[in-house]
């Protein structure tokens, strides 16, 4: 059946305004913190992606020692949103690692690892089609360098905006020390990692720490710590920019920053651990008002002190200018270190994840917390994501680098969830842990062109679908909206509901033509898992009518309006014989019929209302000889 009525634009102000003001009331439940995958194997330098297009899909990446003395690289991913586990200590396929890993999906929900080589003269690259469970052999993707001058190849990224003119390219950005002074360089692939391009030189100054991130329109950013004397600390953000793809690039320093990196070796401040003042940015591809923001985090002595503190920046021009800094990390927090920002692309929702020695002064005990903010940057709150502190110290001084304690943490955002996974040693090894936050807040609107919606089979809790043009539901497969379920539905031009569309007893669903914006995020509409406590229905739109006599019946009518087939329906209580009358306001009978399908749990009739005049119409679903009444309005096609 098909609905073409009009929905009045207002309501998708209000509807924006509702959002913006649930995310400002949105509070942060965070599950205890897990062990991933437990092993006697050293697990450390942490990376995390969520896969957009079905975020129960989960991706973890760390550098690992086995008890067998040798080094290696991990990857362990989830189906159930983080909750299970599943991987190796080992790459997949017979991959080798050399460090730095680096975890990705594409628009498709490609899943990419990827990691220096063992030679440390490239990186090497490999990717899942099944979540995880099998992966392709590696493949290399830069190198090799002369002399092991290869280093953070920090991060492989994959434009995933289905509407970017780049979509699905992978990116990937590195500091070149064989090309003095270690210049930072980048390159690319434009066919799933086939084939990659020759390497682009981003600095002619010392740069190291690169992380490559990717905006809504397929812009390309870079950042770096830029050490433009060729000494520590960093004394700059480094930074490049690309508007066409990753074939050119424009650089630049746009501001000043001090870092806490004194030496390569252990830091007495932290533990005598290996510290580093790397930058990491993050962009907003949310629908929300701060759309195509650049977020950039890193740490820098508190001025006069040797207090380490997080601070963030943000950009609205492209990287060209940035706001004022902001300091991020809790007061309390003694040292603050290892920064990772993400952003949620449904909510706007930011989220940095850091270390903090908050136990007590000249204590090394160390805690893992995330900074959120709900309103682009401007006010910040904190969580505490592990449930126990762990003491920060080097791992092994004979095993790795002097100091090593793995050179960062992770954070992934995703439909008001987020996925913190860091190094941790409370139970005498180092092992991945992770903590799941819940953010009690609404997924912004986003469209496609077109959607299809076949799966889940059943479809729970709070869904907005929203498409430019046209839905389509259950096409090929059943759709069932469940009992407890609140689905909205939002098209330019049609919302198509064929026959394996079937909604439970107490399902609530709003069908509702309007002019979508056309905004489109990364796995957009697919999944939105938000709680929302006030659903809002925006005037005019089509719901599925409910009513409930004396009886206790609950009776449904959808679409409503309605221009040519609409289905009504009521919960079965063991009836044995359901009938359909249609009427017109006069009293006159239109129709008498039989049920479309008679089951334990409902009975559905599809009546053609397409001659009909636009007017109001009376219906009795008539159970068992009793008369149950509701109404229906047909409008003009």
């Amino acid at each position: 059946m098909k609905q073409n009525t009009t929905l009045l634009p207002a309501s998708l102000l209000v509807l924006l305004l509702c959002s913006l003001a649930q995310l400002a009331s949105a509070q942060v439940i965070v599950d205890p913190d897990l062990r991933i995958f437990p092993t006697p194997n050293i697990q450390a330098e942490v990376h995390v992606s969520v896969n957009k297009t079905n975020p129960a899909n989960v991706l973890v990446s760390a550098n690992t020692w086995s008890t067998a003395a040798s080094y290696n690289q991990s990857y362990y991913y989830s189906i159930d949103g983080g909750i299970t586990w599943n991987g190796s200590d080992q790459l997949p396929t017979g991959g080798v690692g050399g460090g730095d890993p680096a975890t990705d999906f594409d628009a498709s929900g490609r899943g990419y690892l990827a990691t220096l080589t063992t030679a440390i003269d490239g990186y090497s690259v490999q990717h899942t089609d099944d979540r995880g469970t099998t992966w392709s052999a590696q493949v290399r993707g830069a190198g090799p360098t002369p002399g092991g001058d290869f280093d953070k190849e920090m991060v492989v990224t994959i434009d995933e905006m289905q509407t970017s003119p780049f979509v699905n390219n992978f990116y990937c950005a590195w500091t070149d020390f064989s090309d003095a002074p270690g210049k930072v360089k980048v390159n690319r692939s434009t066919n799933g990692t086939g084939a990659f391009s020759a390497p682009i030189t981003l600095s002619q100054t010392f740069g190291h720490g690169t992380n490559v991130q990717t905006g809504p329109n397929g812009e390309v950013y870079v950042a770096w710590a830029d050490y433009t004397n060729g000494s520590l600390p960093a004394q700059n953000l480094g930074f490049a920019v690309s508007l066409d793809g990753g074939v050119t690039y424009a650089s630049s320093r746009p501001f000043a920053y001090a870092g806490i990196r004194t030496s390569n070796a252990g830091n007495p401040l932290f533990g005598n651990t290996r510290i580093n003042d790397f930058p990491v940015i993050a962009v907003d591809k949310s629908c929300g008002p701060f759309r195509g923001r650049i977020y950039v985090v890193y740490p820098i002595f508190s001025p006069g002190t040797t207090k380490s503190i997080i601070q963030c920046r943000f950009s609205d021009n492209h990287g060209t200018t940035w706001s004022n800094a902001q300091t991020i990390s809790i007061p309390g927090g003694f040292q603050n270190w290892f920064p990772w920002v993400a952003v949620d692309d449904q909510t706007g929702l930011v989220n940095v994840a850091y270390y903090s020695m908050d136990v007590a002064a000249n204590s090394t005990a160390t805690n893992t917390h995330v900074a959120y903010s709900l309103d682009g940057g401007a006010t910040w709150a904190d969580a505490k994501v592990s449930s126990t502190p762990h003491t920060t110290g080097p791992i092994n001084n004979t095993i790795f680098a002097s100091g090593y304690a793995g050179d960062y943490i992770g954070i992934a955002s995703f439909g008001g969830q987020s996925w913190v996974a860091w190094g941790d040693n409370r139970n005498a090894n180092w092992q991945v842990y992770m903590a799941r936050l819940h953010y009690n807040i609404p997924t912004l609107s986003a469209s496609q062109t077109n959607l299809s919606i076949n799966a889940p089979a059943s479809i729970t809790g709070n869904r907005q679908f929203q498409a430019f043009h046209e839905i389509t539901v259950s096409n090929t497969t059943p759709v069932d909206i469940s009992s407890t379920a609140q689905v909205a539905l939002t098209a330019g031009t049609d919302i198509i509901l064929d026959p394996g569309f079937a909604t439970d007893a107490g399902a609530f669903v709003t069908a509702s033509i309007a002019a979508v914006p056309s905004c489109t995020t990364p796995g957009a509409v697919f999944y939105q898992s938000a709680s929302v406590d006030n659903w809002h229905v925006p005037a005019g739109s089509n719901e599925v009518y409910r009513s409930t006599d004396a009886s206790g019946l609950n009776l449904f009518a959808y679409p409503n309006p309605v221009t040519d087939l609409i289905t009504i329906g009521c919960m079965n209580k063991g009836y044995t014989k359901v009938l359909l009358e249609v009427f017109d306001r006069s009293g006159r009978r239109l129709a008498a019929l039989e049920p479309t399908s008679l089951d334990a749990s409902q009975a559905r009739f599809i009546y053609d209302a397409s001659a009909l005049l636009p007017g109001v119409y009376i219906y009795h679903l008539i159970t068992d000889g009793k008369t149950h009444t509701g109404k229906f309005l047909k409008v003009k096609k």
